[in-house]
């Protein structure tokens, strides 16, 4: 299409535009909701998360195995996975999918525990948990708690948290784009009220030649008519589009992949990995798999089947991207997370498969990440009333970090993003190791904890680079508070504390929080 032909067109059914969506490029543009992206001035970090969507609801109880509890094969006398079968981590009681683990590059989930590069959230939901597809995964995305379908979740936890860094948009839309979907439409997590915050990508090739040359000659009409409204708005889409199908045709063909990765839903994380390594700047990726409402045929009796296949993808997917960032140097900044929108119920339907149920498990991976299991294996002897899992730790826990810990948001910031004023994000991260950083540096350094095994008595020690004010924390493997060690003024220097511990017998983490950032340490208390 021609540039001229381009704006004449478009600003001819300007009085539509609001209601009907235009494909640029190949991106579906609502006049509203104009395409967005992140510039170098709102956050000079180069830290960046990943979004793995698991469409249909996981079955948590079929991806991370209560193995040791009778109770679960009396619900899946069919599909459970037998104890001898599911891979054990170490010593513990949590036991993994075979599938996540045989056949999978480095070992798998296994061999990202062992490594410290993944944690697993047990227990992950909320309250009034809604079994709808469409409205839990709106809550999901949204990062709100409303089960009410009277009321439209109309903008995301991501898009509502860089529209506030990006006090000008969409006046100035700076260079790369802020976040990329890989396929599909936009998702609601990268909406806000200022537009959209991010574009769907498929093929960076085919997104070169539909965007290129619709840079506009015309300039910008100086007038407050609905008409020049429109042309302005079609003319800065056409001019954006342009620029960002270079920009990524440049990272694509500028970056690379240094392993071979598996076909279907790892090809995702290798185009990712790619664009990554040839500079494109954007700031949060999502990518999908679909497939996960197994109320049939979900396992069959060897193991396999749809559901074992899909976590196994998964982990490929995970694995391979995580050894290839390590190649080329790019892992210390990056984490992921996978988010579903519901588990699935404890007892299996008669059909080798299961329905929709309500909390399920989550894994956020990386080599920053807190590596460690929160949250125990779920009680299937106390079930809520309408026979489902009960959750224990509320999904925006998660986001809640990702905001303060990744991207530097404020503790108030992060509860107001995602509505609860008594919201406490869940430790699972350490902050990213950037080229640049915007945010001030972290003033804790090196915790260490002596004896970290003890029946009471430890010492906890860290240096700090300038005065500031310290909370001591220790915390559950659920994420909650077990006691307060320390609140107060600290001045510059090696800080040794001794500590007797009150907590009963189990496995904590020993939180040192500044600022609501943290430095995160394991303790096991031994009576």
């Amino acid at each position: 299409m021609k540039r001229r032909n381009f704006l004449q067109s478009s600003a001819a059914i300007a009085a539509g535009a609001a209601l009907a969506p235009q494909l640029i490029g190949g991106i579906p543009v609502y006049a509203k909701s104009p395409v967005g992206v992140l510039g170098s001035q709102a956050m000079e970090n180069d830290a960046i998360l990943i979004i793995i969507q698991l469409f249909g609801g996981n079955d948590g109880l079929n991806t991370f195995i209560p193995a040791e509890d009778d109770n679960y094969y009396k619900l899946r006398p069919e599909i459970a996975v037998p104890k001898d079968k599911a891979k054990r981590y170490g010593n513990t009681n949590y036991y993994f999918h075979p599938a996540l683990v045989n056949n999978v590059y480095g070992n798998g989930f296994l061999g990202l525990m062992d490594t410290g590069r993944l944690a697993v959230v047990q227990g992950v939901g909320y309250e009034n948990p809604n079994l709808s597809h469409f409205r839990s995964t709106d809550i999901w995305l949204s990062g709100l708690n409303n089960s009410d379908p009277n009321t439209r979740l109309t903008d995301g936890w991501i898009g509502r948290y860089f529209a506030n860094r990006l006090p000008n948009f969409p006046t100035e839309i700076p260079d790369d784009p802020l976040c990329v979907q890989i396929g599909g439409t936009l998702s609601l997590a990268f909406q806000s009220e200022k537009g959209d915050m991010g574009i769907a990508l498929t093929d960076p090739d085919s997104f070169f030649k539909l965007g290129q040359g619709l840079s506009p000659d015309e300039q910008l009409i100086d007038d407050k008519t609905a008409y020049a409204n429109e042309f302005n708005y079609i003319r800065t889409i056409a001019l954006e589009s342009d620029k960002y199908s270079q920009v990524i045709k440049t990272a694509f063909d500028k970056g690379k992949n240094t392993l071979d990765y598996s076909q279907g839903f790892a090809q995702q994380m290798k185009l990712i990995a790619r664009l990554i390594s040839g500079g494109l700047k954007t700031k949060v990726f999502m990518c999908s798999m679909g497939g996960f409402d197994t109320h049939v045929q979900q396992q069959d009796v060897s193991l396999g089947g749809n559901h074992p296949n899909l976590l196994n993808a998964l982990s490929n997917g995970i694995s391979q991207f995580i050894g290839d960032a390590l190649q080329q140097g790019f892992a210390n900044r990056v984490v992921g997370m996978t988010v579903s929108e519901f588990g699935r119920r404890p007892a299996e339907n008669g059909s080798r498969g299961t329905d929709h149920g309500a909390a399920s498990v989550q894994f956020v991976f990386g080599t920053r990440v807190n590596s460690a299991i929160y949250g125990e294996n779920p009680n299937l002897s106390e079930l809520n009333s309408n026979n489902d899992l009960q959750f224990k730790n509320d999904y925006r826990r998660v986001y809640a970090d990702i905001l303060q810990t990744w991207f530097g948001a404020t503790k108030d910031e992060a509860r107001s993003l995602l509505k609860d004023e008594s919201l406490v994000a869940l430790p699972v991260l350490q902050s990213p190791v950037t080229g640049v950083m915007d945010m001030p540096d972290f003033p804790a350094q090196e915790l260490l904890i002596t004896p970290n095994v003890t029946s009471g008595k430890t010492e906890i020690s860290f240096e700090l680079t300038k005065q500031s004010k310290v909370e001591i924390s220790l915390l559950d493997i659920t994420g909650k508070i077990s006691e307060s060690i320390f609140s107060g003024i600290l001045e510059t220097g090696t800080q040794r504390i001794p500590v007797e511990l009150k907590s009963a017998s189990g496995t904590y983490l020993c939180t040192v929080t500044i600022g609501g950032r943290h430095l995160v340490g394991n303790i096991i208390v031994q009576r």
